[in-house]
Parts: structure tokens; C-alpha cells; sequence
């Protein structure tokens, strides 16, 4: 037959074609489906393009590094994007054609545009946060409350990190020696398998969440390209939607990534976080000393003005006491003076009937001496009885005074400390645990408290948490 020509022929009449039609390298865009490095530094990439909507590969290609340009397109790239060139991402490259007559036609990568993969980036990132924002979840975590004194702490980590040995070693040496209970959910931190080992570590510490009051995700520092597992949307939906608060110390070089962006709190590094821990346990135990400051304050208070009470009435009394002994006192002097002239002059009287009567009543004598001494010892003792009755009755109603003012002294002091009680009691009955331990539940729309059942509209999707346990309804107006 006519026309008949070789392969090699037809090869090289390919190879003059491509030449001529690609005479320069061309910028395209593309995905890297796999890439691998040999050990004489030469880069194989195959270069693929998916559809958007079905992610069906469209059109794949294979390209090569040469090593002597791979040494400074490799290091340009990852210092400039901070991620590591690997299958997954999206590029822009300066390609030349190549047609080789044994193993065909192939991409000779001349350049990458760092700035196009670091857009792509970009655009991904935001559209995994718009995406948690439209859901109505990005800010589910940060409203639940911390617990009041967090000690008891599931921890995410790789157990092999030195973040997480710092973590414990800044928790367990606190120098107040706060007590922390801790359970250590083993994961891996970086590459492509972290994402979903940190979720299967969630969902196994949900099966236990009543056992925990917070989950620490924590790792030692690292660059931008080991941590990009943390902008996965799968791990940041599992983070939002948690019942527990979620705290992170992941070490971001840069910029903060997404579950950083949707946990409860995030901080920097693991030291960070065993920091912030031991500061929640600080506020109370400043709160606790503040309130037994202001008790002991109140009750010292409450004794010295009793204590001036008691003074000022002694101050008062002590006078008047003064006073009545000294009246009784001048009484008593007046009544001896008036009693002495009587009794002299019923002496002299005596005296001078005995003298008259002396022969004739010398045998009565005797008798009416004893009746007269009788008479004045009588006198003498009723005289002194008014005098210790008028002392005895002024120092008893001293003495009542004082006993007054220590009964209301003890009834003061019990008041106040049943009133402590009383609200103690009260913080524990108002407590939203116990409040949805007796049978109540919250009902939220999109994450916010339903307070008014005329907020709601006839299909609007409810989430209603119990003590134990969440469920999702739909609403049904008559």
C-alpha cells in the first residue's frame, strides 16, 4: 500500500508537530494527582484536571521535574505557601511539551506559582467557614459554658509529642497543687491520616462525656504545612457540634486555623492552655477567699459593734451604779446619825429611871436592858437588810444587761451564717445541670435559646437538650 511509513517515522513526525505548535512553555493549571521523588532527585508528577462538580478525573498528564530545577522550585514553594508540594493541591505551572519517540508525549515543569496555590488555599479555607457559618454551627462550641473548676480533662494528642509532655508537666507541677483527673486520647497531629484519627478520638470520648467537663486538642508547635490537617471541614464540624467545651494549643506559626477558629477557646501552645486551667482554678479560689474575707470581715464587724454596745452601756451603768452606792451609802450615815442621839438619850433616860427606881427596880434592871439592847440590835438589822437588797437589785440588773447583749450577739452571728447557707443552697438549686436534672430542657433554632413559642414558624427545625442527651423536632402550628 501507498503511503505506508514507520513508527518511528510517524513518531518523529509527531515530535516536529508539537515543536512547531509549542514553541514556548505554556502556564497551566492543574491538580497534582501523585507525586514522587527517585533517589537521583529527579520529581514525577502526574497532573490531573477534575470535574467540579462530580469529581471525575477530565484529563490527566505526566510531568517531570529535572533535579537540577526541582532543588530550587521545591524550597521557593513550601517556604512561600507553607505547605509541602504534595498530590492534592492545586497549581499553576510553566510546562514545556515534550514527545519522546520510546515513551511518548510527557510535561517538562519549568516553574509553580507559589501565589496561585496559596489563593486556592484561600478560597478553599473561606468556603469551609462560610459553609460552617450558612450551617448555623460555626459558634455552637463557644457557647457552651466552661465548667466553673475544669479538673476533670480528655486530652487529644500524640502521646509521643513534647507538647503534650509539657502540658502535663505545667498541670501536675501547678504550684498551688491543683488536682487535675486527665485522660490521654491518643492521635496522630499531622499528614492525611490526623484529621480523621482526632475525630475518632471525639466520638470515642462522647461515648464517656459525662465523665469529662472539657476536651484539649494539643500539640507542639510545628510549621504551616504539617498543620493544614486542622483546616479539614470534617474535624471542624465534629469540633462545633461537640457537647463539651473544646480547647486548642495547636502552636500555629501563622495564621489560626479553623478549629482553632470554631473551638470554645483557643490559645496558642499546650503550656498555654495547662495555664489558662490553672487560672479558672485560681478565680475561684480567689472568689472562695474573697468570700470568706468579707464573712469574717462582717462577723468582726458584727463583735466589735457589740463590744462598743457593751462598753457604752458599762459606761452608761457604771455611774449610775456609782452613784446609788454612794446615796445608799450617805443614807445609811444619815440614818446612824439619826439612831445615835435616840440612843443616847434613851440611855440617859434609862439612866435616870434606874437612878430614881434604882432600890426599887433593881431586880427588873437587868431584864429591860436586854429588851432595850434587843430593840436597838432589831433596828440595826433591818437598817443594814434595805442597804444590801437596794446593792444586790442594781447588780443584777447589770448583770441581766450583759447577758442581754451576748444572746443577741450569738443570734446575730447564727443569722448570718444560716443566710450563707441559705444562698449557698440557692446557687446549687439554680445550678442549669440540676435545673434540667428535675425534668426541664432547653429548645434552640440555629443555635440560639427559644424563649417565646411565637418566635417559632410552622417547619422550623428545634434542637432540644435534656439532661442526658439531645433531639431534633419539627415545628407544627394549628
Amino acid at each position: 500500500m501507498d503511503g505506508q511509513i514507520s513508527l518511528t517515522e510517524l513518531n518523529f513526525l509527531i515530535k516536529e508537530s508539537l515543536d512547531v505548535s509549542f514553541p514556548e512553555q505554556l502556564w497551566v493549571i492543574a491538580e497534582i494527582g501523585e507525586l514522587k521523588v527517585n533517589r537521583a532527585g529527579h520529581c514525577y508528577i502526574e497532573l490531573v484536571e477534575k470535574d467540579n462538580n462530580t469529581d471525575k478525573i477530565k484529563a490527566r498528564s505526566r510531568a517531570t521535574i529535572w533535579t537540577w530545577q526541582f532543588r530550587f522550585i521545591q524550597p521557593y514553594f513550601e517556604t512561600t505557601t507553607g505547605q509541602k508540594l504534595q498530590a492534592g493541591l492545586k497549581v499553576l505551572v510553566a510546562v514545556s511539551v515534550e514527545f519522546h519517540e520510546v515513551y511518548g508525549i510527557s510535561l517538562n515543569i519549568k516553574d509553580i506559582d507559589p501565589n496561585y496555590t496559596l489563593g486556592d488555599m484561600a478560597r478553599k479555607r473561606q468556603e469551609i467557614i462560610n459553609s460552617l457559618t450558612e450551617e448555623g454551627v460555626f459558634d455552637m462550641n463557644k457557647e457552651i459554658p466552661l465548667a466553673e473548676i475544669p479538673s476533670r480533662i480528655a486530652i487529644i494528642s500524640s502521646p509521643t509529642a513534647a507538647g503534650y509532655e509539657d502540658f502535663m508537666s505545667q498541670l501536675i507541677n501547678n504550684t498551688e497543687g491543683y488536682k487535675f483527673y486527665t485522660k490521654l486520647f491518643p492521635a496522630s497531629m499531622q499528614g492525611k491520616e490526623a484529621s480523621s484519627t482526632i475525630i475518632n478520638a471525639l466520638d470515642y470520648i462522647y461515648e464517656y462525656e459525662d465523665l469529662f467537663d472539657l476536651v484539649v486538642i494539643i500539640r507542639g508547635g510545628g510549621s504551616q504545612m504539617d498543620l493544614s490537617c486542622f483546616d479539614d471541614y470534617d474535624l471542624a464540624l465534629h469540633v462545633t457540634q461537640f457537647p463539651l467545651p473544646v480547647v486548642t494549643g495547636i502552636g500555629h506559626e501563622k495564621d489560626e486555623s479553623i478549629v482553632d477558629l470554631v473551638a470554645n477557646t483557643k490559645l496558642k501552645t499546650p503550656t498555654a492552655v495547662a495555664e489558662f486551667l490553672i487560672s479558672q482554678f485560681n478565680a475561684i479560689a480567689i472568689e472562695i477567699a474573697e468570700i470568706e474575707s468579707q464573712f469574717i470581715d462582717e462577723i468582726n464587724r458584727s463583735l466589735e459593734n457589740e463590744e462598743n454596745r457593751i462598753k457604752n452601756v458599762l459606761q452608761v451603768f457604771k455611774p449610775l451604779i456609782k452613784g446609788k452606792l454612794e446615796n445608799t451609802d450617805l443614807q445609811l450615815k444619815h440614818l446612824a446619825k439619826t439612831i445615835q442621839p435616840v440612843s443616847n438619850e434613851l440611855i440617859e433616860r434609862n439612866n435616870y429611871i434606874l437612878l430614881k427606881y434604882t432600890d426599887h427596880l433593881e431586880i427588873g434592871l437587868p431584864i429591860l436592858l436586854k429588851e432595850k439592847n434587843n430593840e436597838l440590835t432589831k433596828l440595826m438589822n433591818q437598817t443594814l437588810h434595805v442597804s444590801t437588797l437596794k446593792t444586790t437589785k442594781e447588780q443584777q440588773l447589770v448583770e441581766e444587761k450583759c447577758h442581754q447583749l451576748i444572746r443577741f450577739t450569738h443570734r446575730k452571728i447564727d443569722t448570718e451564717v444560716n443566710r450563707l447557707g441559705w444562698l449557698e443552697k440557692t446557687n446549687i438549686l439554680i445550678d442549669p445541670k440540676n435545673i434540667l436534672k428535675r425534668g426541664f430542657s432547653i429548645s434552640t433554632r440555629n443555635g440560639k435559646v427559644i424563649k417565646n413559642a411565637n418566635e417559632l414558624k410552622n417547619n422550623d427545625e428545634i434542637e432540644t437538650t435534656f439532661y442526658k442527651g439531645k433531639v431534633n423536632s419539627t415545628v407544627k402550628k394549628h
